[in-house]
């Protein structure tokens, strides 16, 4: 069970970003032993419920959590969307952007946004910088977290 100050964090910040990214759905999601458990979420359509896990391989946030790294995707080997995507006919998603969310140095989960239409504008820079610093906030609340 999370924390209500890691509720009201997650709360908050998929709203605002939500918001901001005009995409459909935000998802804080927490990583361990390969598996994908959605921690919170925020949706047009709720496609997932908090508690709901996946294996992480067959989820679009797998490379985030290896590489530890942001990832923002409008397209995929030139064509607009993301149909190319090996898990796209689980869940086709036309726009994805998400960056890790660390505890202790380590990737504990992943902060992400998405939405089933296409974006025709790529992500920029600054779209980056402000969901990294929303991860950081989310990274501040997991203090007290098991």
């Amino acid at each position: 069970m999370y924390s209500h100050e890691l509720r009201k964090a997650c709360a908050n910040v998929l709203s605002e970003g939500r918001a901001r990214l005009s995409l459909s759905m935000g998802i804080v999601s927490h990583i361990k032993n390969d598996t994908y458990e959605v921690v919170a979420i925020d949706a047009d359509i709720p496609v997932f419920v908090p508690g709901e896990v996946f294996p992480l391989n067959d989820t679009y946030c797998r490379e985030v959590y290896e590489k530890g790294t942001t990832v923002a995707l409008t397209e995929l080997a030139g064509v607009p969307g993301l149909q190319k995507h090996p898990l796209y006919e689980g869940l086709p998603l036309e726009a994805y952007i998400s960056t890790p969310i660390f505890k202790n140095e380590a990737v504990w989960g992943t902060f992400n946004f998405s939405c089933m239409k296409l974006k025709h504008e790529k992500f920029t820079d600054e779209d980056i910088s402000y969901i990294e610093a929303l991860a950081k906030l989310l990274s501040a609340t997991l203090v007290n977290e098991a």
